[in-house]
């Protein structure tokens, strides 16, 4: 009889979670916080690059994080098949 693996949440799942919401949130209160009561401080093309580069730098931390959490998760299956 072949024992079924036990489904588990993968280590470090829930940090990383937990992280990108506490991103998405924090980059929306900074967005709205922007618009609302900086947005008459710089020009039009300055609000929209700081928006622009506050989005890509949020994308940029959460893909880092993700992506070393898939290679490390994706090297422990494939050592697993390989068994």
């Amino acid at each position: 009889m072949v024992e079924k693996e036990k489904k588990s949440i993968p280590p470090g799942l829930s940090s990383r979670v937990a992280v990108s919401i506490i991103v998405v949130f924090g980059w929306l209160i900074y967005a709205i916080f922007h618009v609302v009561f900086l947005w008459n401080c710089f020009s039009t093309a300055q609000n929209i690059a700081l928006i622009v580069i506050t989005f890509l730098l949020g994308i940029a931390i959460l893909g880092a994080m993700w992506a070393s959490w898939g290679i490390k998760i994706g090297r422990g299956i494939t050592e697993r098949d390989e068994e």
